[in-house]
């Protein structure tokens, strides 16, 4: 999945998207894995930061329909 990020700073080739909420802080983040990053950042990539679990959620449906509906399409993060 091509995916742009929300910054708009980067356009990664994904293989894994996920939620996750980082400890001691309000936001959630969707981050994505791809192989092409190096052994040092552990291939993760920041793809956008949320103020709700809701509204992170709705990302990754939105996420979900878009490459359901345009599997060669690139999909920028909101």
């Amino acid at each position: 999945m091509l995916i742009r990020t929300q910054s708009g700073d980067s356009l990664t080739e994904i293989v894994h998207a996920y939620l996750s909420e980082m400890m001691g802080e309000k936001d959630y983040y969707i981050f994505g894995t791809c192989a092409s990053r190096g052994a040092f950042s552990g291939g993760r990539i920041t793809l956008g930061i949320y103020r709700s679990k809701e509204k992170a959620l709705t990302e990754l449906d939105s996420m979900t329909e878009f490459f359901e509906n345009n599997p060669n399409g690139v999909y920028r993060m909101r």
